[in-house]
């Protein structure tokens, strides 16, 4: 059962990784075009929407952040190895 769970847990982190984070870049991307405000087919202008732009930067900082936090992640042992910096707790280098 060792084996099943570790495929299932790659799975999970592979499809929150591999598609939940270009999912939310959309969404971001989506919220910030809406917010913006548009010309109509008849010549008006709808207003922007704070809400909706603000919105979508949130959904592009938690993409930055993630992209950030796997990096560090990825680099934890050399970061701690040449610089002596300790970004996460203990038991992440062990």
């Amino acid at each position: 059962m060792d084996i099943l769970e570790s495929i299932i847990k790659v799975l999970v982190i592979g499809l929150v990784f591999g598609a939940g984070l270009p999912a939310l870049f959309a969404l971001g991307l989506r919220f910030r075009a809406d917010g913006a405000g548009a010309t109509q087919a008849d010549g008006t202008v709808s207003p922007p929407n704070p809400a909706l732009r603000a919105l979508g930067y949130f959904f592009f900082a938690v993409v930055i952040a993630a992209i950030v936090l796997g990096l560090l992640w990825v680099t934890r042992q050399t970061l701690l190895y040449y610089t002596d910096i300790q970004i996460f707790p203990d038991w992440a280098y062990k």
